[in-house]
């Protein structure tokens, strides 16, 4: 059931207004059916962005009936045998989630990095599909690399012909962020055969797939890693039997320093890599093809460049074009994939759109009360709660810690070079970079938040890291060195399984916060208090 709560008139006040989207507010939970977050109608943007966000709605559905069309029989078996594949139906909700409250050159920027990511996946998916021999046996099976989705695939550009799955990304790490109780399906299946339950939610799921055998068997061995934490070493053994098919595929550990930022272990680290190497060229029989992988890394050079100047604007001035959820998943999105040419085009787009709101001077979030970095490690099950954040507070996450990984530009002029700086690369894995190596990582906080002339720490706290909670005592002691400069606020989630905190915890501890310390009013207050426990 929906209501509108607020009327059009004290909404927007004209129809210029309307016609524009204007409104000094976008009263934006007044939208939601009862007891969801699921849009009783579309989000009225003006004609012309509500035309845009539209268009964009329609190609989703496109790229997505693209991998039915592929092979119709193969896909229904897929939908048969894996549960995981149902979620990716709510792609289109993912996206108007993600993008709420969006206008202007930011509507269009987050739609072109959001149309990269589903192109990549739905290129993704089908590879993976195609190849399975639980659907069918065929040549594409043997055509296919297996490996840990926690490491980047530059490597695997070395072997042309080949196509390379990040297995667990799309079956287990991706399904919370499209429905929020996937992630507790499968956390329950982990736990129903011993695994303590109390550890973080993230390998659980993962074992969970594996323990409802819903991993595609896919190529003839698997490469795996130790990234990014401890944790997710502990589900090596459960993965091992699925991805292995009981030992029966070859299985070889690329590993990552874990003191990456020691110049004793860049040897290490360019070692593992000649090493994985070395094992692909072992299980393929065909050798490592240095051009193509050359190619790749000048690619994805080419998009680090672009995201680094967009870094530069979001730091000195007003008119960054990417809103703070997109921004987060489409750099860990491009820290696993590279320079592929969905990455590759995307980015040119999205830089046409900073340039224009640079030159325009556009304030493009007109509602910033305070510029924040987001630390630690933010909820899958609750990706959107930044796009919240600046929705009904006016807090904006400029920054957050997972976007700052994979950033580095690699030297293509000198191989050894070169590898050196790709193992910095696979070193400096989302979730892993400021939370393991050191705790003076962890407290590039601060610096990172004067960079961005931020004023606000919003810090994640996932109840289910082990590692976060042993250091909260250290975090909350430098706290106390920098309050004079910075609002410290804690939002707490337990990053894939919404049943231990959910959304409207999270979003209670942060409006007792505002209200009580900051003594600052909403600037949507349709979105302070709402149910969500029925939505995606």
């Amino acid at each position: 059931m929906w209501k509108r709560k607020i009327s059009l008139k004290e909404q927007y006040g004209s129809f210029k207004h309307f016609l524009k989207g204007d409104e000094p507010c976008h009263y934006i939970g007044q939208r939601y059916m009862e007891n969801t977050n699921i849009y009783a109608r579309r989000e009225w943007r003006g004609v012309e962005g509500t035309a845009i966000a539209f268009t964009a709605w329609l190609v989703t559905w496109g790229r997505m009936a693209t991998l039915v069309l592929r092979n119709p029989v193969r896909v229904a078996k897929a939908f048969w045998n894996y549960r995981w594949l149902t979620s990716y139906l709510t792609v289109p909700a993912m996206v108007d989630r993600w993008i709420e409250g969006d206008r202007g050159e930011v509507l269009k920027a987050d739609l072109t990095c959001m149309d990269c990511m589903v192109a990549d996946s739905v290129d993704t998916l089908w590879k993976e599909l195609r190849a399975d021999n639980k659907l069918g046996k065929n040549k594409w099976h043997d055509k296919t690399i297996a490996f840990d989705y926690t490491l980047p695939k530059h490597i695997m550009f070395g072997f042309p012909g080949y196509s390379a799955i990040n297995i667990q990304q799309h079956a287990a790490f991706m399904q919370p962020l499209l429905r929020k109780s996937m992630g507790g399906y499968y956390l329950d299946q982990a736990v129903s055969v011993g695994i303590p339950g109390d550890m973080c939610t993230l390998p659980l799921v993962e074992t969970g797939v594996a323990v409802e055998g819903e991993y595609c068997d896919i190529g003839n061995f698997w490469l795996m890693s130790n990234n990014p934490c401890d944790a997710n070493i502990m589900d090596n053994n459960a993965m091992y039997r699925q991805l292995s098919n009981d030992g029966q595929k070859a299985v070889h550990a690329l590993n990552a320093p874990l003191m990456f930022d020691d110049p004793t272990t860049k040897e290490l680290g360019v070692h593992e890599l000649y090493e994985a190497i070395r094992f692909i060229e072992d299980q393929t029989g065909q050798k490592f093809n240095w051009d193509t992988f050359t190619e790749h890394l000048a690619r994805s050079n080419r998009v680090n460049e672009e995201e680094l100047e967009r870094w530069d604007i979001l730091a000195t001035t007003n008119n960054g074009c990417i809103n703070p959820t997109v921004q987060a998943l489409y750099r860990i999105y491009f820290f696993e994939q590279g320079g592929t040419k969905y990455f590759y085009n995307s980015s040119h787009k999205v830089m046409k759109y900073f340039y224009r709101a640079v030159r325009k001077r556009t304030n493009t979030f007109p509602n910033v009360r305070h510029r924040a970095v987001a630390w630690s490690c933010g909820s899958t099950y609750y990706t959107h709660a930044s796009v919240w954040l600046y929705n009904c507070w006016g807090i904006l996450c400029v920054m957050n810690m997972d976007s700052l990984t994979g950033h580095n530009l690699i030297d293509l002029d000198d191989r050894d070079d070169m590898m050196e700086d790709l193992a910095d690369w696979y070193s400096h894995t989302p979730m892993r970079t400021q939370t393991v190596g050191g705790n003076r990582h962890l407290m590039q906080v601060w610096e990172t938040a004067e960079k961005f002339n931020c004023d606000m720490v919003v810090m994640y706290d996932d109840v289910g890291c082990k590692g976060m909670a042993g250091a909260q005592g250290l975090i909350e002691e430098e706290m106390n060195k920098h309050r004079d400069k910075l609002n410290i606020l804690w939002m707490p989630h337990s990053l894939m399984d919404p049943r231990i905190v959910p959304p409207a915890e999270a979003r209670r501890a942060v409006n007792q916060y505002m209200t009580t310390v900051l003594h600052e009013d909403p600037v949507d207050p349709t979105l302070m208090e709402f149910d969500d426990s029925l939505g995606w």
